[in-house]
C-alpha cells in the first residue's frame, strides 16, 4: 500500500506547533541571541526537543547524531559539545518556560477541560517529585551529607501538567504551591505529605475545594457522625481538626469519610465538599494516582533522570524543554479518541522521528 507523502519529517510536525511569530517574540524578549552567530535560540530548542525525544544520553551522542544527519542539520545549527553546555548554562531559560506555557494554553483552548470523573468538575492534582544527583555535582542543590537534588512541583489535570514551579530539593512541599490553588471551580487533589489545618481553613475561606488523605494519629476536636454504610464498610462525619485555638485548630468544619484497605487499616479522607456522595469523594481521590504515572512516565521516557548541566539554569531548561516534548506529543495526539496511549505513541513517534509524515502517522497521531 502506498501513502501520499510530502517532504515534512515528523519532527517537523512536532515542531511546528511553536513556529511564527511567537518563536520570534519569546527568543527576543529574553535577548536569546544576543551574540549568538551560529548556535541560535531556536537551534538549541529543537535540538534538545530531539534530545528528549529520541533519548540521547549525553550531550555527546546529542552532538554526534545531529552533525551527522543530513536531515537534522537542515533544521539545527549544529554546536560543538561545550558550545552547547555554555548555552544550557547561561542562556536564559525563561525561553523555554514561555514556550511550555504557550503549549499548555494551546492545549486548553484546544481540547476544552480535561474530565477524570464523568459528571463531577476538573481535577487539578497537586504534588511534587524530586530528581537526585551527587552532592559534588551539584553542591548549590544540595539536599543532606550525600546528595543533592531539584524539586518539581506540579500541578496536573489528568492529561497534562498546567502549572509547574520548580525549587530546590530541600524546599518544603507545602511553600511551592499556593499559585496552585486559584480555580474555584475545580477539585484540588492532594496527599497528606501537605497537611496543615489552618491552611485548610484557608483554602476553605477563599473558595477552594480539595479531597486529601488524614494523617494517621490525626486529633479530631468534635466529632459529628453524618452516615455509615456497613455493606460498603464506609463512614463519614462532621469534624473539626486540630488541638486547641492556640494551635493548628480548623475553624471551619470538615468532611471526614473513612473506608479500610483488605488488612482492616484504616483510610481517612478529608474534604470540604459537603455535597457528593461518599463514594464520590473516593472516586476523586483515587484520581491522584494519575499523577504518579505522569512523574513515572516522564523520567523514563523523556531526559529527564539525568542532568546533562548542573547550574539551576542548564537544569530547568532541561526539565521544561523535557516538558516542552511531552506537550508536543500531547497536542499531536487525542488521547481521548484514539487507541493508543501515550506511551506507545511516544514509542513509535521515537524511532520514525526522521520519517516522512504521511498518512501512516495520522492514523497514530488522530489529530482530527
Amino acid at each position: 500500500m502506498f501513502y501520499k507523502s510530502n517532504t515534512k519529517l515528523v519532527f517537523n510536525k512536532l515542531i511546528e506547533e511553536i513556529g511564527g511569530n511567537f518563536l520570534k517574540r519569546t527568543i527576543s524578549k529574553y535577548d536569546g541571541d544576543y551574540r549568538s552567530q551560529h548556535f541560535d535560540s531556536k537551534s538549541h530548542l529543537y535540538s534538545m526537543i530531539y534530545m528528549n525525544i529520541r533519548g540521547c544520553k549525553s550531550l555527546r551522542e546529542l552532538t554526534t547524531e545531529t552533525s551527522s544527519n543530513k536531515k537534522l542539520r537542515r533544521i539545527i545549527n549544529v554546536p560543538s559539545n561545550s558550545q552547547f553546555s555554555r548555552k544550557n548554562s547561561n542562556r536564559d531559560y525563561r525561553i523555554f518556560e514561555d514556550i511550555f506555557y504557550y503549549l499548555v494554553n494551546k492545549a486548553t483552548k484546544k481540547r476544552g477541560s480535561v474530565k477524570l470523573v464523568k459528571g463531577l468538575p476538573p481535577l487539578k492534582i497537586i504534588d511534587a517529585t524530586t530528581i537526585i544527583t551527587a552532592l559534588k555535582l551539584a553542591p548549590h542543590l544540595k539536599i543532606d551529607d550525600d546528595k543533592s537534588g531539584i524539586k518539581i512541583s506540579t500541578m496536573f489535570n489528568g492529561e497534562y501538567p498546567e502549572k509547574i514551579n520548580i525549587v530546590k530539593g530541600k524546599v518544603n512541599d507545602r511553600k511551592c504551591i499556593d499559585d496552585m490553588f486559584e480555580d474555584k471551580n475545580s477539585i484540588h487533589v492532594f496527599d497528606r505529605g501537605y497537611f496543615n489545618y489552618r491552611w485548610y481553613d484557608r483554602l476553605t475561606d477563599n473558595g477552594i475545594k480539595f479531597v486529601t488523605r488524614g494523617i494517621k494519629k490525626a486529633i479530631v476536636m468534635e466529632e459529628k457522625l453524618i452516615s455509615s454504610d456497613i455493606e460498603k464498610n464506609i463512614y463519614e462525619a462532621e469534624v473539626i481538626l486540630g488541638s486547641t485555638p492556640g494551635g493548628n485548630l480548623t475553624f471551619n468544619k470538615y468532611r471526614e469519610i473513612t473506608t479500610y484497605d483488605q488488612d482492616g487499616e484504616p483510610i481517612i479522607f478529608i474534604t470540604n465538599i459537603f455535597d457528593l456522595s461518599k463514594e464520590e469523594i473516593i472516586e476523586v481521590y483515587k484520581n491522584r494516582w494519575e499523577i504518579e504515572l505522569f512523574f513515572k512516565w516522564i523520567k523514563q521516557n523523556l531526559k529527564i533522570k539525568k542532568f546533562i548541566g548542573y547550574n539551576q539554569n542548564a537544569i530547568r531548561i532541561q526539565i521544561f524543554t523535557a516538558l516542552i516534548a511531552y506537550m508536543l506529543i500531547y497536542l499531536n495526539s487525542d488521547l481521548r479518541n484514539s487507541k493508543y496511549s501515550i506511551l506507545k505513541i511516544t514509542r513509535i513517534i521515537r524511532v520514525n522521528l526522521l520519517e516522512l509524515y504521511d498518512e501512516y502517522f495520522v492514523a497514530f497521531f488522530q489529530t482530527g
